[in-house]
C-alpha cells in the first residue's frame, strides 16, 4: 500500500481482497489480531519511513 500510494500502482489489491495473503497472514499471526485495518499500518509506516528521513537528513 506504501510503495502504491507514492507510485500512484494499485498492485496491493490483490493482497487486501477477501481470503488473499493479508488475511491468510492475520490468522497465523494471533498477536495482531487487534488491528486488522491495513490502513492502520499503512499509517505507521508512512511515520517511520518519515522518521528515517528526518534522520537521514540529520547526518
Amino acid at each position: 500500500m506504501f510503495v502504491d500510494l507514492n507510485l500512484k500502482g494499485d498492485r496491493a489489491a490483490r493482497f487486501l481482497a477477501p481470503g488473499a495473503l493479508w488475511q491468510q497472514w492475520l490468522q497465523g499471526a494471533s498477536h495482531m489480531q487487534d488491528t486488522t485495518d491495513p490502513a492502520s499500518y499503512l499509517s505507521l509506516i508512512r511515520r517511520l519511513c518519515i522518521f528515517v528521513e528526518e534522520c537521514a537528513d540529520a547526518r
